[in-house]
């Protein structure tokens, strides 16, 4: 009888609590925005790995309501976000535009309503074939997907000011410190990461900063701003805050290696390869010096840490490739659970299994699935596998238009935008060896921070390209 007034309770509180979030959101977006930021660059989501499996602060609400509180209350900013209606220029002040580019033109809005339309699409099908509604929006199917453009949106609607940007920037790099501060000293002191399966399951005499690839992803992205702002010309400063830079950039890619994860340090590579692009040729010889340096210390690192436990005096490539190919120290190639997802999807690979399909394997080679089959270890394959190519295809078009969107009006940016650009495509990369080998799709977090890294893309002041008062080849930053 108590499931009664608890729900009544809960009725009330969520219709006095519902009107408030909206008009917190509607009052201060920015804030908002920026909130959720810092919860994610705070807070870890990953308890694979414990001994002793705890709620995180992403899971909250899910015992009573079906998705997370943070999750409805990103549901509520990015509806907020969307429907505020902001001022916008004169027709006579602008009557000679005839193509406004940048900002306005993201792809998040049509994206959005093409998974919006798919997942009630699963949600039909569930239905018919008796599929309880909360396992086909489930956090195993690709909700996540939806929540990353939300996010994106959300951060391309409220942060629209130059000292908003700004403010970003800054509060991405100080949490980013206070969490390797944090990180590294756990590890020094304390044993490190408590999510730890190599010590854990596979009794392995490893610590590591931090398991969780977000955390590897916040701490990189911190890397890659820090060494732009020491090697991109025309950033100047003193020789004592360049001295503060370098060590914090050292306290940085120090939280990746000794994470050990080789999805993280492969991103950080490529992150680093964006960086040397960009600079002229003389400061590009520069960087890649220093960076050859880090990697053969992060290669020896790695070796003697962690690798030395699974294919010991054969070489860096053959250890970071333990568990492919055919002289594996594993029985079972990693790849072998994409083949069993293949094999179960047979006929359907159009459209998938559906949101809350699972595939079928050798449950021995895959006992660390613990029973439940409803995600792989692939971010694009995850989308085939419950949605088919009809699901992967517009998330893979999303991709590929943020980078043309960047590689268009890179060369137009400058400052803290052009960092700012500089951070979110190399944070896409960061992500691309997870979205082949891991599992960013069911982790809310991860998806979210995916997001980010392609509205940073966006994230610069409007590009205007005007005919009548200005050459066709000449752009105005408004």
């Amino acid at each position: 009888m108590s499931s009664t007034p608890d729900s009544f309770f809960l009725l009330v509180a969520a219709a006095v609590l519902l009107p408030l979030a909206v008009a917190v959101c509607l009052r201060i977006p920015a804030t908002v925005t920026l909130g959720f930021v810092s919860i994610l660059c705070v807070f870890s989501s990953s308890t694979w790995g414990q001994l002793q499996e705890e709620n995180t602060l992403y899971a909250r609400g899910t015992g009573v309501f079906a998705f997370s509180l943070l999750n409805l209350l990103l549901w509520v900013a990015a509806a907020s976000a969307l429907i505020q209606v902001k001022p916008t220029m004169s027709g006579a002040q602008h009557a000679s535009v005839v193509e406004s580019i940048g900002r306005r033109d993201s792809p998040f809005a049509v994206f959005i309503t093409c998974f919006v339309v798919l997942l009630l699409g699963h949600l039909l099908l569930g239905l018919i074939s008796g599929v309880e509604p909360t396992t086909v929006l489930g956090y195993n199917g690709v909700i996540n997907v939806l929540n990353m453009a939300l996010f994106a949106a959300l951060v391309l609607q409220t942060i629209d000011t130059e000292p908003q940007r700004l403010r970003l920037l800054q509060l991405l790099l100080a949490l980013a410190a206070l969490r390797a501060g944090f990180g590294l000293l756990r590890y020094q002191f304390l044993g490190g990461d408590s999510a730890n399966p190599y010590r854990n399951f596979e009794k392995l005499d490893i610590k590591l900063v931090y398991f969780d690839i977000a955390d590897n992803y916040i701490a990189a992205l911190a890397a890659f701003c820090i060494a732009w702002l020491l090697l991109m010309p025309g950033v100047r400063m003193s020789l004592c805050k360049r001295a503060v830079l370098l060590l914090w950039l050292a306290m940085e890619i120090a939280t990746v290696v000794l994470s050990f994860r080789r999805s993280a340090l492969v991103g950080l590579g490529l992150m680093f390869a964006v960086l040397l692009w960009r600079l002229p040729w003389q400061r590009r010889i520069l960087g890649a010096g220093a960076g050859i340096a880090a990697m053969l210390l992060a290669a020896g690192v790695l070796m003697r840490e962690r690798l030395q436990f699974n294919t010991p005096q054969t070489g860096l490539l053959a250890s970071l490739l333990y568990d492919v190919g055919p002289r594996r120290a594993t029985e079972v190639s990693r790849f072998y659970e994409l083949e069993a997802a293949a094999k179960s999807l047979e006929g359907q690979w159009l459209f998938g299994l559906g949101s809350w399909g699972t595939f079928y394997g050798n449950e021995d080679a895959l006992d660390y699935h613990f029973g439940k089959f409803d995600f792989v270890h692939s971010g694009f394959g995850h989308l085939i596998l419950k949605t088919g190519l009809v699901g992967l295809l517009p998330f893979v078009v999303l991709l590929f238009t943020c980078i043309a969107h960047y590689g268009r009006y890179r060369p137009l940016l400058r400052g803290n935008s052009a960092l700012l650009a500089d951070a979110g495509i190399a944070g896409l990369l960061f992500w691309l060896p997870s979205l082949f080998i891991g599992t960013p799709i069911i982790e809310f977090r991860s998806m979210l921070l995916i997001g980010m890294s392609l509205a940073l893309v966006y994230l610069h002041p409007r590009i205007i390209h005007t005919r009548s008062r200005y050459p066709a080849h000449t752009y105005a930053a408004a």
